[in-house]
């Protein structure tokens, strides 16, 4: 019988996963299929139940219910529980389990693109939403030393900075408001990372401006070696990535970040090496095929 894997979310139609998983399937000839559940706002606990059902193996969720979904699992690991969301969910023996792929994904393809190490360095993070917290939590769980927050609602970066705190002590943690981020010390910083919708096909521009002019002006202002990363993968290249290209320095896109987290939860659910570079070219031709 048929194994099923799935993604949990509303609207599905920007999701790259299904073309992304069913490349692997197939690249390894396993008796899987993985489809979309389009699940409606005021429906996620009626879902979840049917999604114990004995053929499902397990699910990614995306926007809006990785944070919603955890009280309906029956487990959570203890990455994902510091975290306060999920991205993947196991099937075992029908009992649900959660995990968060989406940080080590991250740092996974930040290193194999870009060369960065995190240990002991200084990061600018902008963004506080649910996949700033999983970048944030990775970063200082591999010795990011400090990290800037910056976000358009000051509120959200403090609830942030201070979530991260009572875990990590001894970490630097500033918050600050998206709009300030042109006063930093950019010569101390070694990543910047765009953890926003923001550069996104059809989105603007709004909150990332003051960076975009400084990467447009003065080279002086950064360090040689800095590395600025999106998150964002449609674009690949991004307005603010096309920018730090122009300007010399190493950029990171996100379509590593997508493929690394997948790759991730499909080791969970099959317990299969996953075909990475399979994966990879699929979410590229995805991608080619939407503009």
């Amino acid at each position: 019988m048929t194994s099923i894997l799935g993604i949990v979310g509303h609207p599905l139609g920007h999701s790259l996963s299904v073309p992304m998983h069913m490349s692997a399937i197939f690249h390894l000839g396993i008796d899987y299929v993985y489809m979309g559940f389009d699940i409606m706002p005021g429906t996620l606990a009626h879902a979840v139940d049917h999604l114990k059902g004995e053929h499902i193996k397990g699910f990614n969720v995306t926007i809006p219910y990785k944070e919603a979904i955890v009280p309906y699992l029956d487990s959570v690991d203890e990455h994902a529980r510091r975290i306060g969301a999920v991205n993947t969910v196991n099937s075992e023996g029908g009992r649900l389990r959660g995990y968060n792929t989406d940080g080590t994904g991250y740092l996974r393809s930040l290193k194999e693109q870009s060369g960065f190490a995190p240990s002991g360095k200084q990061v600018l993070l902008i963004g506080a939403g649910g996949a700033a917290r999983s970048v944030a939590f990775s970063l200082l769980e591999a010795g990011t030393e400090r990290l800037i927050i910056a976000n358009r609602t000051m509120e959200k970066a403090v609830k942030l900075a201070e979530n991260l705190a009572s875990y990590f002590p001894k970490a630097g943690l500033r918050p600050l408001p998206v709009d300030r981020i042109s006063t930093l010390p950019y010569r101390d910083i070694s990543l910047i990372i765009n953890a926003t919708s923001v550069g996104m096909k059809g989105a603007q521009h709004a909150g990332i401006d003051g960076l975009l002019a400084l990467l447009g002006g003065s080279m002086a202002l950064f360090n040689k070696d800095t590395v600025i990363s999106d998150i964002v993968y449609n674009p690949v290249v991004t307005p603010l990535l096309k920018t730090a290209q122009l300007a010399g320095l190493k950029i990171h896109d996100g379509t590593g970040m997508l493929v690394y987290q997948g790759a991730e939860s499909f080791r969970i659910w099959t317990g299969i090496e996953p075909p990475v570079d399979v994966m990879r070219q699929a979410v590229l031709r995805a991608l080619k095929e939407k503009h």
